[in-house]
This record gives structure tokens, sequence and C-alpha cells, in this order.
């Protein structure tokens, strides 16, 4: 008997699919924690009485590109401490010197959480090493007269986020930044603060008009020396006639230079001689002390002169103040 089978062939059709530029799980374009680094921020001397003091520093990176994606990143950076946008040195006493971080040299808008330091990057999809630098622009804030003379520090922490897409377009803004950050890095800031002092004068210790006698004449100018020193800067003033009498003994002369009028500067009401016998703040005895705060000091002259009894004319001398610290 004749039987017809029938045969059925079962094929299975695999097709696989390969994209041949894979999509990872890492970023783009990632930084390396350990090659990022930056320079000191060094302030150097600074002067409290002076407008501004400035400087800056070199932050270098370390990043690469993914094999087979071409992409772009915008690094930020963002200057800890991640509370506040304020940076301030700590020094002597707990007093503090203030700064601002800029990124540009011509001192624009301060670097702050909302506008930190940025950047771009771009990789033409290889795993090639990117390396580079940025400036970080810092400058004091004017006006802290407050500030005790020695050294300023701060330790703190840089934090750098990388925002990295395929394409040849940077994305418009950063990551967030938290306290884990993957890249975090310190930096140093640092400054010094020399004792200072400042003195100006204002005005003349004028006696007017006096009648020819043979009594006394006391006069006095108040306010008429200012001095402003850093803070709890000892320091001590001197005078002296343009005779240089180390005991405030000095000429006035007429004005044709004859006849003359000696007279005595003195610190108070009492007649206590104000002179400038030493070249130091210890070596000077006779001059007047006090203790700088920051702010101006004012100092009273008190002057005699013995006798008026001589020829009417307009009588006047040159006294040199002089400021040890």
């Amino acid at each position: 008997m004749l039987r017809l089978q029938s045969y059925h062939l079962l094929i299975i059709l695999v097709v696989g699919l390969f994209l041949a530029n894979p999509i990872t799980a890492n970023a783009a374009i990632s930084c390396t924690q350990a090659s990022n680094t930056i320079s000191n921020l060094n302030f150097g001397p600074v002067n409290p009485f002076s407008s501004t003091t400035s400087t800056s520093a070199t932050i270098n990176y370390e990043c690469r590109g993914s094999e087979g994606r071409a992409s772009t990143a915008r690094i930020c950076y963002t200057f800890g401490p991640l509370n506040t946008d304020d940076h301030k040195l700590l020094g002597p006493n707990n007093t503090t010197l203030a700064f601002d971080l800029f990124s540009s040299l011509s001192h624009g808008a301060p670097i702050s959480k909302a506008n930190p330091l940025q950047l771009t990057l771009s990789s033409d999809g290889s795993s090639t090493l990117i390396k580079g630098n940025i400036t970080v622009y810092a400058q004091t804030l004017a006006g802290q007269t407050q500030l005790v003379s020695g050294d300023y520090t701060l330790n703190n922490q840089i934090y750098m986020t990388v925002n990295s897409v395929d394409g040849s377009s940077a994305p418009n803004d950063c990551l967030a930044v938290t306290d884990t950050s993957t890249y975090a890095f310190t930096y140093t800031s640092q400054a010094s603060v020399d004792a200072h002092c400042a003195v100006t004068t204002a005005g003349v210790l004028d006696l007017g008009r006096v009648s020819a006698s043979t009594v006394p004449t006391i006069g006095s100018a108040s306010n008429l020396i200012n001095v402003t020193c850093t803070n709890t800067t000892f320091y001590n003033i001197g005078l002296a006639p343009s005779n240089k009498d180390i005991n405030g003994q000095g000429v006035m002369t007429g004005t044709n230079a004859e006849p003359t009028l000696p007279y005595q500067l003195q610190s108070d009401a009492s007649g206590t001689e104000w002179g400038n016998n030493g070249n130091t703040y210890a070596a000077l005895t006779n001059g007047v002390t006090g203790t700088g705060d920051g702010a101006a000091k004012a100092h009273t002259v008190y002057v005699t002169v013995p006798n008026t009894d001589v020829t009417p004319d307009t009588y006047s001398d040159r006294v040199t103040v002089t400021v040890y610290y």
C-alpha cells in the first residue's frame, strides 16, 4: 500500500540585532577625582586700609570620553562651604577676612551656587584623555578695618559636577551639588595682615590774634591728629618741631624769619610735654600712646607760648607727626 507521508520542516529564524555603538550606564564624559587639583589661592600681604587685594589660582582637570560616543559636557565648579556664598579666611582672635571668587580677570559677577565657574568639554567618540586648566580669580573685600594683624587661612572643598550628553551641544545647566558629590577636592586660601597705621591731620593749631604780654598764652586744637591702626595694634605718636627738638620745644618765626616766638607742645591741658625722644614704640617716652581698633582715633594737641611780648607779626612753624607701632 502506498502511503503518503507529509513532513513539516520547522525553521526557526533567529534574528540578532546588534548596535554598533552600545549605550552604557556610564557618563559619556567622566572625570577622575584624583587628577583634579588647584594651586594655592594666596593673597599675600593684605592692607586692611587699602581698597582690595587680588590673586588667582589654577584648577587642573583630567577627563575622558567614552569609546564610540561623540559627547559634550558642562563642567561646573562650586566652592565650599556649601551652605553659603560667603568666603572667609580665619585669622587671630577669630577675626575673618572676607573675599569673593570670580570667573574672569575683570572681577565681574562673583562665583556663587547659582553662578558657578564653568567650562565645556567635547569628545569625538574616542577615549582620549582630555586635560586642561581653568583659572579662578579672587579679591578681598574693601573696608575690612577690623582685621587683626597675623596669618589668615582657609581649607575647604571644591565640588565639581559633570553634566554630559551625547552629541555636540552642551547642556544648558549644571548638575546639582551635594555634600557627597563624586568630584570633590580640597583647596587652600591664605593671606597675611601686617600691623599698619595711617595718620592724617586736620587743619592747623591757630592761636589767633593775641596781645603782646609776658603772661603765657595757651591754645589747643581738638581732633588735630587722627590715627587709624589695625585692630589691637599699639601705637605711639611723636611730635617734632622744625628745629627737631626732642622735647617739643619749638620756635615760630615771623614772615621774614625774624623775630622768633618760642613755644612748647603738650599732650594735655596740665602742660605735659609732647615730643619725640625715641625712634621706636618702646623708646619714645614723651609721646602719646593708643590702641588701634580699625577706626580713626582723634588726638588733641596743646601748645603754650611763654611770652608774646615780641614784634607784631604773623608767626608759624611746621611740626612733624611720627607714629611708631
